[in-house]
């Protein structure tokens, strides 16, 4: 926990500013959607006008199985709810809304077309479904509350007694085939440039400063490259870095070594338990074959990236807010040793910009399913030199020796106080039935030793961490060496539920050599009811007899366009005080806009701050006006300017957008009617416009335009992607996708360029006949099959009650059309004789592919 964490989020007043029409394309919001506890998507868009969310009707609607069909274009969209007695029916232009036999109007601002959908805002679209939507606006989540049982809820139960019922975030793998984006020698770069300019006035003194911050990433001698370059924000000068290197999550790096990263310039060295935290940035090499994105330990994470100059980002853990970083001057942020526990390990990292953007990433991990195959090794190995030319390196392994028992060793060099102290360490870990056992070793080049044994399980609803070690002259990042070194440590936390509330107790207890006891104690609790999220923070420390304790208050509250938020830090002992109170509220505008104003003071020095800002943070570009006043300490104005561009493939034009792009992957999406279906655009073949896509087994607002071209930007790097066409959304029902599905890995500074076929096909339908005893009537639940000239079931379909059924997709080809051999022979049917098939290119409709069966003789 970060203690010295105080909002000083209170941003400045602004000035309205000119705009330009706000890109179609560029949403306000990304939200997850969740169903009770089930993870429907993790990104819809929706857009905030005034206190109002505008939710999309028809994409809800598929995610809740409701037969809701949107017509955009026509300002149209119709069905029924659960039931076809209780119809569905929205008219745009008419203002009007039916609902079985009920009509009502409603106000048409709260509802409008964008793309291929219709977003109503969301107090409105909970009277029209059988839902309630609640909207939190901290995580951006929308939970979704049935108040009629949904199709969607009776599969997902079904789901959850499957064998990965219990693992967090895990979806079915659709088997899509790999395609790689090519490295070029060098590409066009993807940048992110902002630009700032401030004034400030205080007594006796007065100041000027212009900044400008440029981050860039591109493909360059067959790798990824990322340069950082920040001016005018350091008065030593500017400072840059760069890294080149190559991700790939599928471990086919370096031949034999099967890497999935390698990183050569500015890398951060990973951190080893008990040894060293991770590093700060410095040139050198990193070489690993981990998984990407997983726990570098199977009891720690480290969380690491790029953070533009005037960005915050909090941490989050199972809800509860843990930590809270600025941007560095080297543009990272840094998140090191945060403490896994046995069950789940949900991290939500919030990113907030200077201009009002709202950025989400979300990890999830289960250590207990952590462990390593036998046999299977892992490995890191990073050596970097620091600005001061101190040298440091780490080499790890972690190998499964058995089916729960797997080591760990590591290498370590790094710098000390006087020189440089060097490291060897092992450790054991067995996994048993709920719960994980640990033991470490290590040995420093000052003869310096620890031992360590530890424990991590879960007792109903409550997860424990135990451990205990043990030191001889031992000093590193967690222990600091001085005149009466540490010679046990015990640690305990335990995370659980107390009245449905997240509760974290924490206590540490060290024993020094000369027999003192230093002992912290820290206790959280966090609460989100009514649509505010409460969070106090505890901590009490015995230190050499003086004791001390503070805490921190933490309140917010969003809802719509509106947000309000407060902390408040203070002391218990040695007395009872107020340490400081920040305020700000914030309110969302037409056309992506946002102001701001705030107050923070702090009571020991009785100092004060007032602050206000109006922001753009949507459209073409960024801006944002601020001011401050700080009574004596004096005020002060600023300006900032932020504009990201990249450059999209196939038109060769220029892309730019107010939200950040260089550090996230991007695809050019074509979809055209393969004539010949090659899988070639030739000649003559026409693009297809209105077509979606499938992410991640979640649909996608993103439309193809006139030219069959989508762009799909701010995708997640280093990832794998899979992408399918959404076969709703193609207007002609004789069309299909030629390919499921392709799988991607984006990567920051470089566009995947992917080409989706879709083919004509045709149709067959018939009704299916039972003679017996002279008397002919239909036949229902028959299974029909297409087969091709290899004798190989291509489609297959089961006739209805009333005999009649239908082969729809069909590709161009020569068929045989049968009834199913092994159910004629099993019902004691006679075989009728098959049909021979012929779809043309064209993709004809064959009628009345009639079969008669009659009954075998006994």
């Amino acid at each position: 926990m970060d203690w010295s964490y105080l909002l000083p989020r209170c941003l400045p007043l602004l000035v309205a500013l000119a705009t330009p029409a706000r890109a179609a394309n560029s949403p306000d919001l990304l939200l997850e959607v969740r169903l009770e506890r089930h993870l429907l998507s993790d990104s819809i868009v929706a857009y905030q006008q005034g206190n109002d969310v505008l939710l999309p009707l028809g994409e809800l609607a598929r995610l809740l199985t409701i037969a809701i069909r949107v017509d955009a274009p026509e300002g149209q969209a119709s069905g029924y709810i659960l039931d076809e007695q209780r119809g569905f029916r929205l008219d745009l232009s008419a203002h009007s809304v039916l609902r079985g036999e009920q009509r009502a109007s409603f106000d048409p601002a709260l509802v409008r077309r964008e793309g291929a959908d219709i977003y109503v805002a969301s107090r409105l679209l909970a009277t029209w479904l059988p839902v309630g939507l609640e909207l939190d606006m901290a995580s951006l989540s929308l939970q979704v509350t049935a108040r009629e049982k949904l199709p969607v809820q009776a599969r997902l139960e079904r789901q959850s007694k499957g064998p990965m019922a219990s693992v967090p975030g895990v979806r079915s793998d659709p088997g899509y085939p790999r395609v790689a984006t090519p490295y070029s020698l060098a590409s066009m770069p993807f940048i992110d440039q902002t630009i700032g300019l401030d004034v400030r006035r205080a007594p006796g003194s007065s100041a000027t400063r212009a900044s400008l911050t440029t981050y860039l990433t591109a493909d360059l001698l067959g790798s990824e490259a990322a340069l950082y370059i920040n001016t005018g924000q350091d008065r030593h000068g500017p400072a840059a870095r760069l890294t080149l290197g190559r991700h790939d999550p599928g471990a086919g790096l370096l031949g034999p070594i099967r890497a999935r990263t390698v990183q050569a310039g500015s890398v951060v060295a990973p951190g080893v338990p008990n040894i060293a935290l991770g590093s700060a940035n410095g040139n050198g090499v990193l070489l690993s074959n981990r998984p990407l994105g997983q726990p570098m330990r199977f009891d720690r994470h480290n969380f690491q990236g790029d953070l533009a100059p005037g960005w915050d980002v909090e941490l989050y853990f199972n809800d509860a807010l843990v930590a809270f970083q600025q941007a560095r001057p080297d543009g990272r942020y840094s998140f090191d040793n945060q403490v896994l526990i046995y069950g789940a390990n949900e991290f939500r990292l919030v990113f907030h910009g200077p201009l009002g953007q709202v950025r989400i990433e979300r990890h999830s991990f289960l250590i207990e399913q952590s462990m390593l195959a036998p046999g299977e090794l892992v490995y890191s190995l990073a050596a970097q030199r620091d600005d001061d030319g101190r040298a440091r390196a780490a080499l790890q392994f972690d190998w499964g020796i058995g089916k729960r028992l797997s080591a760990s060793a590591a290498l370590v060099r790094m710098p000390a106080e006087g020189g440089e102290r060097r490291y060897a360490s092992a450790g054991l870990q067995a996994y048993l039935d709920k719960i994980i056992l640990h033991a470490a070793l290590v040995r420093d080049s000052g003869d310096g030793a620890l031992s360590q044994v530890g424990m991590r399980t879960r007792i109903g609803g409550v997860a424990l961490n135990a451990s205990r070690a043990w030191m001889r002259d031992f000093a590193s990042d967690f222990y600091q060496a001085g005149g009466d070194p540490v010679a046990t440590r015990d640690e305990l936390r335990i995370d659980g539920q107390l009245a449905a509330l997240p509760v974290a107790l924490l206590a540490r207890r060290d024993r020094r050599d000369s027999g003192q006891e230093n002992l912290e104690l820290g206790a959280r609790l966090s609460a989100y009811r009514y649509g505010t999220a409460f969070s106090n923070a505890l901590r009490w420390q015995s230190t050499s007899g003086r004791k001390q304790a503070d805490g921190v208050l933490q309140v917010s509250r969003r809802v719509a366009g509106v947000g309000l938020s407060g902390q408040l830090q203070y002391t218990l002992e040695p007395r009872a005080a107020l340490s400081a109170l920040a305020v700000s509220a914030d309110q969302h505008l037409d056309a992506g806009y946002m102001v701001n104003l705030g107050v923070a003071r702090t009571f020991s020095e009785r100092h004060y701050r007032l602050s206000a800002a109006l922001n753009k943070s949507m459209g073409r570009f960024g801006l944002g006006v601020n001011a401050y006043h700080a009574g004596r300490a004096g005020y002060g104005l600023g300006l900032q300017l932020f504009i990201a561009a990249g450059q999209e493939p196939r038109r060769g034009r220029w892309l730019v957008d107010a939200a950040p792009m260089a550090g996230s992957g991007s695809a050019s999406l074509r979809v055209f009617l393969d004539k010949n279906r090659n899988g070639i655009m030739d000649g003559g073949e026409p693009p297809i416009a209105g077509a979606g896509f499938v992410l991640n087994g979640g649909s996608t607002a993103t439309r193809t335009g006139e030219d069959g071209i989508a762009w799909l930007a701010r995708l997640p790097a280093s990832q794998e992607l899979d992408i399918a066409l959404d076969p709703s959304t193609l207007e002609d029902p004789q069309w299909l996708a030629l390919q499921k599905g392709m799988r991607i890995v984006p990567r920051a500074g470089k566009a995947s360029a992917l080409d989706f076929a879709v083919g004509i096909t045709g149709e067959i339908d018939g009704t299916t006949y039972l003679l017996a005893n002279g008397v002919k009537r239909p036949a229902g639940d028959l299974e029909l099959q297409l087969v091709d000239g290899a004798m190989a079931v291509v489609a297959s379909t089961t006739s209805s009650a009333d005999g009649y059924y239908i082969l729809a997709g069909v590709a161009p080809g020569a068929y045989t059309l049968r009834i199913a051999p092994a159910q004629l022979a099993r019902l004691g049917l006679n075989t009728p004789p098959p049909r021979a098939i012929l779809i043309d290119a064209d993709g004809n409709f064959l009628n009345g592919k009639d079969f008669t069966v009659t009954p075998s003789p006994p």
